[in-house]
């Protein structure tokens, strides 16, 4: 099986504990493929390319033993800074974070932004079917035809990730819906890593062939 993370936290955010060597030893140790860091872009603020330097250093430390991946997670309450297309164009993907919280951005302005980025964009901490709801849209469509990933969140802290697991209609219209689906931990320091949850998450979008970014 072939194992992804894409959502870790390192000492590059505020609420992280962990270095990135340290992230990726563990994911190398737990038996993942892929690691992503993705550390907060209102953390990081002008610090962007020292960020991105240092990650790249990281991919050439650890290129035998683990494919290492420089992501961003983007806040969206409120809107984030215009200066963060350009500033991401040579990242691997970024992610927009709980686009379904009624205080972050519009939907409609989101899709603006993502129209602005050269990289991969996800949708992270989102339940797209009550997005869906809330905004009386197909947004699985809308996420296919402006190339946006949606990422199951193994954390524990959204339901929406436990619903998915074993909600059939729902995975269905993932399926039909031909969307890439990412895991993330979402880790913020080492002891909280939930390993069995992202080998879970992992079998079952394999199982299902559902993509992924």
């Amino acid at each position: 099986m072939y194992i992804t993370d894409l959502h870790n936290h390192t000492i590059f955010s505020y609420d992280g504990s962990n270095t990135p060597d340290e992230i990726i030893e563990n994911a190398i140790n737990c038996g993942v493929d892929v690691i992503g860091i993705t550390d907060h872009q209102f953390s990081i603020g002008d610090n962007l390319p020292m960020y991105y330097e240092y990650i790249q250093h990281c991919k050439i430390k650890y290129a035998d033993k683990i494919r290492v991946l420089c992501g961003l997670e983007i806040g969206t309450r409120p809107a984030p800074p215009e200066s963060l297309p350009n500033a991401t164009s040579r990242f691997d993907y970024v992610l927009f974070e709980s686009l379904d919280d009624e205080r972050a951005m519009d939907f409609y302005e989101f899709l603006e932004w993502r129209r602005l980025f050269t990289c991969k964009v996800g949708l992270a901490h989102t339940d797209i079917f009550k997005l869906s709801e809330r905004y009386g849209l197909d947004v699985i469509k809308i996420m296919r035809d402006n190339d946006i990933f949606w990422e199951l969140n193994t954390s524990g802290n959204y339901m929406y990730y436990y619903d998915f697991l074993t909600n059939e209609k729902k995975q269905r219209a993932v399926i039909d819906g031909k969307i890439a689906v990412s895991v993330g931990s979402d880790t913020h320091y080492l002891a909280e890593y939930r390993k069995k949850q992202i080998r879970r998450a992992n079998e079952l979008l394999q199982k299902l062939n559902i993509p992924m970014p």
